[in-house]
């Protein structure tokens, strides 16, 4: 059985922790997965059975990516680093992974390079193979020519294979990275990832399930949904269930379930590691258009009002949710639209029509698992089966 290092930091939010560890239970079927982390830990997120989790001391970012700041107050992030690499090279010896996988470095992630160079440096001597996991949108730079430059060096100086966690009939990676062609290593789209959950077509339950991921930004939706909870009561017999996510400062929160105090038809939560199980019986969802919600929308079936996010510049969510929005997949939500009385015609608009089912390529977590099985098996026999790649 092959071994895998399989490398995640989740700086501000929650999405890219549960992208990986979907996409690390998938790969434990077929190979013995160890897996760092390096965000801040989700005590009600499970870590799935067959992964062996290494936690490394925890760094987390301001919302615009420009300060780390350790989670110890008495280490300086200098002094992180140092733990941190000593803990990420002393697994590599001891696992002697045949791949090690690095979720969006180089593409993001750069501020983690005196941790991540010598990493691959290290695993690239002792012969692994070196894959970048990527979602489907990346960030607009404000000089994207020479972050694109920097990309393509980082990526042909340590990477062998670039899985894109995209359907390229929805949305294909040149579309945010021009430069696609100036790699050398392999590209493979894999589809996306998606939980394993049943697609519910029978009868839903009369509950709509708002979210705003971890929770550092979307404040202005949720409390959107609160201020909007009465006017539904008189219109609509559905339950809502508000998850205001993890990481959501204490304040906001605390003020979102003063506003609710005394409300009948809404209940208001931090976090449930269920949310996409909870999505296959709901009547709607409310949400961002992070990559993991919106797969959870897609991969459940539900009807969905979706507003894209463009927090930090980054337009990956307003981009992927109007996509979804012309297909017929969801409805849009925009900042205008969260005045209650509009809020509300929304929601009971968006449960009365059903939503488009898109050919979209959802199988991302047996295809990548495929894909890098495939690939080590092509390059350990020196030749590489071209039937088995895609992209």
């Amino acid at each position: 059985m092959n071994k895998v290092l399989f490398y995640c930091q989740s700086s501000l939010g929650i999405g890219h922790t549960i992208r990986s560890l979907r996409i690390a239970e998938g790969l434990s079927r077929r190979f013995r997965v160890h897996f760092i982390h390096g965000g801040e830990l989700i005590p009600e997120l499970p870590v799935p059975t067959g992964i062996r989790m290494v936690q490394v001391p925890a760094i987390s970012s301001d919302a615009e990516f420009t300060t780390l700041t350790p989670a110890d107050p008495g280490l300086s992030l200098e002094q992180t680093f140092a733990k941190r690499r000593a803990v990420m090279l002393d697994t590599l010896e001891r696992v002697a992974p045949d791949a090690v996988v690095v979720e969006l470095y180089p593409f993001g992630r750069r501020q983690f390079g005196p941790e991540l160079q010598p990493l691959l440096e290290s695993a690239r001597d002792r012969g692994a193979r070196i894959v970048c996991s990527l979602r489907d949108i990346l960030v607009a730079r404000r000089d994207q020519a020479a972050y694109e430059r920097k990309v393509v060096k980082l990526m042909n100086r340590y990477f062998d294979l670039l899985l894109v966690h995209s359907d390229p009939g929805f949305q294909s990676l040149r579309e945010s990275f021009s430069a696609l062609d100036k790699l050398r290593a392999r590209v493979i789209y894999t589809g996306y990832v998606v939980p394993a959950v049943e697609r519910n077509q029978g009868r839903r339950e009369d509950t709509i399930i708002a979210s705003i991921g971890g929770g550092r930004f979307g404040h202005e939706l949720a409390e959107a949904v609160v201020r909007t909870a009465p006017l539904l009561a008189k219109s609509i017999p559905h339950r809502i269930e508000l998850y205001t996510g993890p990481f959501c400062p204490d304040d906001v929160a605390a003020r979102l379930q003063q506003l609710a105090a005394g409300m009948k038809n809404i209940r208001v939560a931090r976090f449930t590691p269920e949310l996409h199980q909870r999505l296959s019986r709901a009547a709607l969802s409310i949400s961002m258009g992070g990559y993991n919600t919106t797969m959870n929308v897609l991969a459940t079936g539900v009807r969905a009002l979706l507003m894209g996010c463009g927090n930090n510049g980054g337009m990956d969510q307003v981009e992927r949710v109007e996509k979804l929005g012309r297909l017929g997949v969801i409805d849009v939500l925009r900042a205008d639209d969260l005045v209650p009385a509009v809020f509300a015609e929304k929601v009971i608009t968006c449960l009365d029509r059903t939503p488009v089912r898109a050919a979209i390529d959802l199988d991302g977590v047996p295809n990548t698992t495929r894909a890098l099985q495939d690939f080590l098996d092509s390059t350990a026999s020196g030749k590489i089966n071209e039937a088995s790649f895609h992209g």
